[in-house]
């Protein structure tokens, strides 16, 4: 016959047993779980790692890439002077970080090839954002956005935003971004509008002097660059498109990149990116 007393012990004795092996397999899911938390942060620390930044942290130089011949944004004379909007960025980064900045002139369809292949850290060179290149590069914020522009003339006070363009006359570019954004915004909004499209740019921005149109759409650089000439135009409206200009490193230096996010966006804020962009623009 079995035993009463053993009968009852054996359910206790089970679920002790149970006890004991549910508490050991909770001390082992623990350790798991804080083996693959510094397996994590191991494997993060070395994705982390930016020879770049640490390069330009110990040799205290900072290589610049530009192609210098788009002024105001980057240019350089004969003795090798560069100057520019780009070049004082690249200048106040230097200057942030208490290192030499040195200019590296390449053609502007070489400059990414020349940064993947180590020639210099940083592109800075009025260079608009490209979505097919981020899985290579790593792109900062815009620092100025190079969009389609509405000019008038100084003493025409009538327009204020596209929409106030209808029964008038816009000059464009012939074969243009400028002219197939005029074109279709208009059809878009079902606007009345004359086109006046020219071959030259010089002669679009002539004929909204003359009187013979009411606006003009080009892009924000060569807006900028009417407006140096005389004081008798200005913008109206916020940018018809948008082309923002940035600075690019390559993908395995995102501490670099985080450190020109990170002056970008105090510049912004403390207005020395607008200053640079007034000296310039």
């Amino acid at each position: 016959m079995l035993n009463e007393k053993r009968l009852w012990e054996y359910p206790s004795q089970l679920l002790g047993r149970l006890r004991g092996r549910g508490l050991a397999w909770a001390a082992l899911a623990l350790g798991l779980l804080i083996l693959m938390a510094l397996a994590l942060r191991m494997v993060s620390g070395v994705l982390r790692r930016d020879e770049v930044w640490a390069r330009i942290q110990r040799d205290k130089v900072l290589r610049v890439g530009m192609d210098a011949s788009f002024p105001p944004f980057e240019t350089v004379d004969a003795e090798g002077r560069f100057s520019g909007l780009d070049v004082d960025l690249a200048t106040e980064l230097g200057r942030r970080w208490g290192v030499e900045v040195r200019f590296v002139n390449v053609s502007f369809d070489g400059l990414y090839d020349a940064l993947k292949m180590d020639k210099f850290d940083l592109i800075i060179s009025a260079l608009p954002y490209d979505r097919t290149q981020t899985r290579d590069l790593l792109y900062s914020p815009s620092y100025f956005n190079a969009g389609q522009v509405l000019l008038v003339r100084g003493d025409d006070l009538r327009l204020r935003s596209f929409d106030d363009l209808e029964g008038k006359t816009v000059a464009v570019e012939l074969g243009s971004e400028a002219h197939q954004l005029v074109r279709r915004l208009a059809r878009d909004k079902g606007m009345h509008l004359e086109i006046l499209a020219e071959r030259e740019p010089e002669q679009t921005v002539a004929l909204l002097r003359q009187g013979k149109a009411d606006a003009l759409v080009c892009d924000r650089v060569t807006a900028y660059a009417y407006m140096r000439d005389t004081d008798d135009l200005r913008l109206v409206g916020p940018p018809l498109t948008d082309e923002p200009y940035v600075i690019a490193a390559r993908a395995d230096a995102p501490i670099l990149m985080e450190q020109v996010t990170r002056a970008l966006e105090e510049w912004r804020a403390n207005g020395l990116l607008d200053e640079l962009l007034r000296k310039w623009l």
